[in-house]
């Protein structure tokens, strides 16, 4: 499980990585953004960030069952630690990029996945 994750991981480091070798090659000037702690310098960050939408209570009824016996990793994951996770791709895009249900469309998507690959 954990190899999974950090391969996920490290594909999407990657892969954003790629992403603005593309975009810095086209020498485009883009509007620079900074939403506090969790967004900064990046145009992506003039959206909403995935704490502005997805609060602690979704997260929750989500993941009810996380911190049970059956889980196998009580107290490994909260509705913190996403957000700080999240907070290293966002300037990147992931969460705030489009408009706010497109931002909700991938969160959900990434947290469906999430959900399917854990006993959570």
């Amino acid at each position: 499980m954990e190899i999974k994750w950090t391969v996920f991981v490290l594909a999407m480091v990657v892969a954003m990585a790629m992403w603005g070798n593309v975009s810095e090659a086209k020498g485009k000037k883009e509007k620079v953004c900074t939403k506090g702690w969790e967004c900064q310098g990046s145009k992506y960050c003039c959206n909403l960030t995935i704490s502005d939408y997805f609060q602690v209570y979704q997260f929750e009824n989500l993941f009810s069952k996380r911190n049970s016996p059956i889980s196998h990793a009580v107290g490994f994951w909260d509705y913190q630690s996403f957000i700080l996770a999240s907070t290293l791709f966002q300037p990147l895009g992931f969460g705030t990029t489009g408009g706010k249900l497109m931002q909700m469309k991938e969160i959900a998507a990434f947290l469906g996945h999430v959900g399917s690959q854990t006993s959570c």
